[in-house]
């Protein structure tokens, strides 16, 4: 009896299974067109979202472009005020200088007429410790205003100060006052300028070419005498004296030892070599050699002529 309770109710369960599978089959058209249809929805909805992350991704590029490019407009502008303010500032203390120089012209005059004078002091050419006080506090000055008096070399060998060593004040003439400009910049060609910037352009002329050619000629005139209290000197005042007829035509100029020895090298590495080569594209050095002598003649003002 009990055997026939169990395959009845295995037949109920079996009729029931068929009745789902005849239920199912009868709405199999349906649920299959149903599913096609939630298919491709999924598939457009795929197909915007990946066109609205192209269409985000290229306007955050264009945000970043745009940012990159207004931090950059912003350097240089502030860059560009920055060399405006040093400038004026420049100019005013050169102005200032020019003024002391007057004065002390002037005052020169004064003793040349014989009119008298307490402290007169005729061990420097004419010249009186007024004389010396007067250009001492104008260098002073510029020193506290953290600048650095520029005069001409002319003016600088017809001066009392090539006969006194200066030992707090460094002197540059304004004959080597020059800077590269943006414009200037600009136009070398990358593969010369390679991973240069700017600043390391600018930096080399002013640190390192400008600093050799004010230390020469701020020595080259001065009285043996004078430079016969430090022997250093002396070797290198004989040695720009000896190489002043190397170039003609009266040009100022420095020698790749000058170079080498202001960066304490032996000789000049090729990235030396190459930011000279720069400063020669941008028409501040000119090469002249003089047998086996690389001469550096500064042409920034002028032209250097190679036939003469």
């Amino acid at each position: 009896m009990e055997k026939i309770y169990e395959d009845l109710s295995s037949i109920e369960a079996k009729i029931n299974k068929l009745n789902d599978f005849i239920s199912l089959s009868l709405k199999r058209d349906k649920i299959s067109n149903e599913l096609k249809r939630l298919l491709q929805q999924a598939n457009k909805v795929s197909s915007l979202m990946s066109h609205g992350h192209k269409v985000m991704q290229k306007e955050l590029n264009n945000v970043q472009a745009d940012c990159d490019d207004a931090m950059k407009r912003m350097r240089d502008h502030q860059t560009e005020m920055m060399d405006f303010i040093i400038e004026e500032k420049k100019r005013q203390l050169q102005k200032d200088s020019d003024t002391d120089i007057r004065k002390l012209k002037s005052h020169r005059l004064n003793v040349r007429k014989g009119k008298p004078l307490r402290d007169r002091d005729s061990d420097i050419d004419g010249a009186t410790n007024s004389d010396i006080k007067l250009l001492g506090s104008s260098l002073l000055r510029l020193q506290l205003n953290q600048g650095t008096p520029k005069i001409r070399i002319c003016d600088y060998k017809e001066s009392p100060l090539v006969k006194r060593k200066l030992n707090n004040a460094a002197i540059q003439f304004s004959d080597f006052d020059v800077k590269i400009t943006k414009q200037q910049f600009q136009s070398i060609p990358k593969y010369m300028l390679g991973r240069e910037t700017f600043a390391d352009i600018n930096n080399f002329l002013e640190h390192v070419i400008i600093k050799c050619f004010n230390e020469k000629y701020e020595l080259l005139p001065r009285p043996r005498n004078v430079v016969l209290r430090n022997i250093n000197d002396l070797e290198l005042w004989k040695t720009y004296n000896d190489q002043e007829t190397l170039v003609p035509g009266g040009y100022k100029f420095i020698t790749s030892v000058d170079i080498a020895r202001k960066l304490e090298k032996s000789i000049l590495d090729r990235k030396t070599l190459n930011r000279i080569t720069i400063l020669r594209h941008v028409g501040i050095l000119q090469e002249y050699r003089v047998n086996q002598l690389i001469c550096y003649i500064w042409v920034a003002h002028s032209r250097f002529n190679t036939d003469v």
